[in-house]
């Protein structure tokens, strides 16, 4: 996936990934352009394909969950034995047990239950670097279990606190150890008629289409020559995406309906891309997508359902719809579709169809972060720290998502970290803390991290004073525009922290961060312009900031003191800049 893919967040658009709260807009020489654009293939993102997985203790081979006279039982087998630590979490209520150092042999896996206080088993790659595979267990209510080991892995078991009679069989469970579970982002099997391949998804033929050799070409041609739909649908997408071929999205089409016609489920979700983006014709045919989405759909594609939800919920191609968005987001979400989790909660957040329901927005926010989604991580730490209608901040838990959010590679999350650290919400602050975590975020330039580490070198919090490196990290998040850095920069340069004062350095400075609503820095502009108010200019000049900074206590002094040196027609003009400036700078940051 390309670096901007990687990089941008979950968001109700088809003309982007379905992964951020920005609209991105991307060309065709994406690789991942026709299936990460409107299909949002998480696994990619989230964890990678398999191949990906780097080598660690070991690597988790199978879960199969099953019913015992008085527990479930989860199996869970590995390449090399090792006994996990469960955790009790709540809101909705889970167990959450964590195998580090452990790969996971082929895709997540969701296992509907729903026996007893169990609802659902779900395993995923939640590390890539260095990974570490999660067992989720979901519950309707709060549950005992005990694990023990198995051989080359581990057996959790749950209680059944109210048993069913063990001579009705659960259809979701398996005695056969053997059993496979459903992969995650597959529901389960539903009551209609499907093509025998139709479980095998877009992702997985692209992923396969991706790693085509020269040899097997040939092999391949003649399948799908021979009618093979799935054959069909891999070529179809080694042609889009010019994989040993040349590019010909009109074969790619070609292929894709014949292998659609036939029933064949990851064509179908496929070709309904290709109509929605216009990809191989003149012009996109939404229409004809929402067809092939819902005949998809109707086979157990949570792809495709969440396809049809982003179409209605953005009215891109289709009349706007925010029911029928929410009925099909729900239906992929309860599945287990990470994007359509993530998508759901933002709707009872921003009460988009229907009233706001900030429990509802968190139960699917945590199901989208247990499976890795960034953007729902942040939001979720974003709403334990500062939470709506006056509840009480979950500091323990806004931390532990920020760290969880820090270690899938957000810098924002790592410079909040160093905040919540560096100040006194836990208590006392912890600036060792504070220092590693601000290190961290400025080692790969987040501005707030460079400021924030600056100011500990200023201070001399958790490292030496050091006036040199506070200047140095100042300078850098300066450059990105920050503006509370480049008003500490006008502050050593006027003071003459470890350098000489230079005057011309701090009105500088001060101007750029003036220029952006700093109110501080508004002042202390004003108060040098008005130290050398000789000229007429600089009096207007420094009549105008002192007037922009009127909430900083020492300014009315400065203030009153300037007028008196001032005309009534200066004063006129003055009063003037500043509404001008207000009017031009209405965006400002107060």
């Amino acid at each position: 996936m390309c670096e901007q893919c990687q990089q941008d967040r979950l968001h109700f658009c088809l003309s982007a990934l379905r992964r951020g709260k920005s609209v991105l807009r991307h060309s065709s020489s994406c690789l991942f352009f026709s299936l990460c654009i409107c299909a949002a293939f998480l696994s990619v993102w989230a964890q990678g394909p398999a191949s990906e997985v780097p080598r660690g203790v070991g690597t988790i081979n199978n879960v199969v969950v099953s019913q015992k006279t008085n527990a479930i039982e989860i199996e869970v087998t590995a390449t090399a034995p090792f006994l996990p630590q469960g955790v009790r979490l709540t809101s909705p209520d889970r167990l959450v047990f964590d195998f580090p150092g452990y790969g996971l042999s082929g895709s997540g896996r969701h296992i509907a239950v729903e026996l007893g206080p169990v609802k659902a088993v779900r395993v995923s790659l939640f590390q890539l670097q260095p990974p570490i595979t999660r067992v989720v267990v979901d519950l309707r209510k709060s549950a005992e279990f005990q694990v023990k080991p198995s051989g080359n892995g581990a057996l959790i078991d749950i209680s059944l606190t109210e048993p069913e009679s063990p001579s009705v069989a659960h259809p979701a469970l398996k005695e056969n150890a053997s059993a496979t579970p459903a992969p995650l982002n597959q529901p389960e099997p539903r009551d209609l008629p499907q093509h025998p391949l139709s479980r095998v998804s877009a992702y997985a033929l692209q992923a396969r289409a991706r790693s085509l050799k020269l040899e097997d070409l040939q092999t391949l041609e003649q399948r799908a020559q021979a009618g093979d739909e799935e054959a069909e649908t891999t070529l179809a997408l080694a042609y889009h995406d010019a994989v040993l071929l040349k590019r010909d999205d009109t074969e790619a089409l070609r292929l894709l309906h014949a292998a659609a016609d036939q029933g064949f489920m990851a064509a179908q979700e496929s070709l309904g891309i290709f109509l929605q983006m216009g990809i191989g014709m003149p012009r996109p045919a939404p229409e004809e997508a929402l067809n092939w989405y819902r005949k998809a759909a109707e086979q157990g594609s949570m792809d495709a359902a969440t396809n049809i939800a982003l179409m209605y919920s953005s009215g891109i191609g289709v009349e706007k719809d925010p029911v029928q968005a929410l009925t099909w987001f729900r239906r992929s979400a309860e599945e287990g579709d990470a994007t359509a989790q993530y998508n759901l909660a933002l709707i009872y957040a921003q009460g988009k169809g229907v009233a706001k329901d900030y429990k509802e927005s968190v139960h699917w926010l945590t199901l989208a972060a247990d499976q890795n989604v960034l953007p729902a991580v942040l939001d979720l730490a974003t709403f334990y720290l500062q939470p709506p209608d006056g509840e009480s901040a979950d500091l323990d838990r806004a931390v532990r998502y920020y760290e969880i959010a820090a270690e899938l590679g957000s810098t924002d999350a790592e410079a909040t970290l160093g905040n919540i650290f560096a100040s006194e919400a836990l208590g006392k602050p912890d600036y060792e803390q504070a220092v590693r975590w601000y290190r961290k975020a400025a080692d790969q330039g987040q501005p707030v991290g460079e400021f924030g580490l600056g100011i500990r070198y200023k201070l001399g919090q958790g490292v030496p004073q050091n006036f040199q490196d506070a200047r140095r990290l100042f300078e850098a998040a300066s450059e990105r525009g920050l503006a509370d850095a480049q008003y500490e920069l006008g502050t050593i340069w006027e003071e003459g922290k470890g350098e000489s004062p230079d005057p011309l350095m701090a009105e500088h400075y001060f101007q750029l961060a003036a220029e952006q609503g700093n109110a501080k820095a508004q002042f202390r502009l004003g108060r040098l312009l008005a130290a050398k108010a000789q000229l007429h200019a600089d009096r207007i000049s420094a009549y105008k900031w002192l007037m922009l900074a009127q909430s900083v206590p020492e300014d009315a002094a400065a203030l009153s003191s300037l007028r008196k040196t001032m005309s009534a027609e200066e004063v006129a003009e003055g009063d003037h800049a500043v509404d001008d400036w207000r009017i031009s700078h209405s965006h400002a940051r107060r």
